[in-house]
């Protein structure tokens, strides 16, 4: 038996702390729900020692939204009853990049049917190295099979590779080491991926007819500017008449984009250089969302992407028995937005103050109204759970629905740009004409 410090909440709000024995975190965690609580943080209680006097073991931390932020990674992670193991040393392996998203899926759900049969996690994840496509990947996983075999946790070793594996994937997989639902993590991550493939070819297909008119639109006009303007202008100045106002104009950007055409298509690379450079970086994501969130249309989908994410993770972690104050801590350090992960963090402290989560939620203002009550009435029922996929479910249906109609509601959009572009060089092109035909008929 291990001795567990155990901070919860009673049905009042009222923070109660207490030592549970229990074989295992999830048991006590067990345990306590059976006597109506509801678990925020449970720790491997330690035994004091001489030059601690006066400490409490096992006290759980409280968290800040700056260590929050800041931390980079995460916390290590064992089995339930143990501290968890260091992380990797890093490998040649480590330097791959990026791997195809299918790659991962197919990662996900091979690992899962593994563990479903019973087969040991470091066969599973040999048996997989030998079947991948991808060689880098192949890399990646059979070093993942060797530092498990030194006494690794899963998740650490996963964690090692950053780049292929994010904060979301390593973060749900240590809850599931944590709660001993390792298999069923893995089959939550492979819809989890599968979903984002289906979105992620949804907004592809949909922003492809405006991006072929939009580059097809820019090609024409650049001929046109470059190439005929000019011999235009030289025909209409033989007249010596004033030319009108949109025709002097389009003769100007003409003459300029002649003139400097090497140092604009410079400009244009460095600044394309420089927007990508800084959008890597903590400023530029940040400008990035906020910029985003005032965007109708993308608000939305981004909102309710976030929305889903959280949803699904928050009753994927209720489910594998990771208390609460932990599941927020873990969801907000995996969040892409920055915006929602202050929002989250902000939860995660009221939460661990002893508020209520639906109260929490509702002083933060953080997720849509609908899904704050869906999730209130989960927690006052004892079906947090299902009340969290439920939300997913209802608000994936909705981005399935929004990524589908992308395109018809770009269309006017982009119908009007084309329309002012086209108007304004016809009127620059074909008024001397209209001029000229004028003063030949006089």
């Amino acid at each position: 038996m291990v001795r567990f410090a155990c901070e919860s909440r009673d049905r009042t709000g009222k923070s109660v702390k207490r030592v549970v024995e229990a074989d295992s975190k999830r048991e006590a965690i067990a345990t306590l729900e059976r006597e109506g609580l509801f678990p925020v943080a449970v720790s491997v209680q330690e035994a004091a020692l001489p030059s601690s006097k006066g400490r409490k073991a096992g006290k759980p931390r409280p968290s800040s939204r700056a260590n929050l932020l800041k931390t980079e990674g995460k916390p290590k992670t064992g089995t339930p009853d143990s501290p968890g193991s260091a992380p990797p040393k890093a490998s040649p392996a480590s330097a791959v990049r990026r791997i195809p998203i299918k790659e991962m899926r197919t990662f996900s759900l091979q690992l899962a049917s593994s563990m479903r049969a019973g087969v040991p996690l470091i066969a599973a994840l040999e048996s997989i190295s030998s079947q991948c496509l991808h060689r880098g990947f192949q890399s990646v996983v059979e070093q993942v099979a060797k530092d498990v075999r030194g006494g690794v946790a899963l998740s650490d070793a996963l964690g090692a590779y950053p780049r292929v594996f994010g904060e979301v994937y390593c973060a749900t997989i240590a809850a599931g080491e944590q709660a001993g639902t390792l298999d069923e993590v893995l089959e939550f991550l492979a819809t989890h991926i599968e979903d984002a493939m289906e979105v992620r070819s949804d907004v592809r297909s949909a922003l492809m007819y405006p991006s072929v008119v939009m580059l097809a639109l820019f090609g024409a006009i650049s001929v046109l500017v470059v190439f005929v303007v000019p011999r235009f202008a030289s025909f209409y100045s033989g007249f010596g008449r004033d030319l009108p106002l949109p025709t002097r104009i389009l003769i100007g950007v003409s003459s300029a984009a002649v003139e400097y055409l090497p140092f604009l298509v410079l400009g244009l690379a460095g600044l394309v250089f420089g927007t990508v450079s800084y959008l890597r970086t903590e400023g530029g994501k940040r400008t990035l969302d906020a910029m985003l969130l005032r965007t109708p249309l993308i608000r939305t989908m981004i909102s309710t992407s976030n929305t889903v994410q959280a949803a699904q993770l928050l009753g994927l972690f209720t489910r594998s028995g990771v208390p609460l104050l932990q599941g927020l801590e873990t969801i907000a350090r995996a969040s892409a937005s920055p915006k929602m992960q202050e929002d989250l963090v902000e939860v995660a402290e009221l939460v661990g103050s002893g508020q209520s989560l639906s109260y929490s939620l509702e002083a933060t203002d953080c997720l849509s109204p609908a899904a704050r009550a869906m999730i209130a009435t989960g927690e006052d029922t004892g079906s947090l759970e299902q009340s969290c996929e439920a939300v997913a479910g209802h608000l994936r249906k909705e981005l399935r629905y929004l990524t589908k109609n992308l395109g018809t509601l770009i269309e006017p959009v982009l119908t009007g740009m084309l329309a002012v572009i086209v108007l304004g060089v016809a009127l620059a092109v074909f008024l001397p004409m209209w001029d000229m035909v004028r003063i030949a008929r006089d």
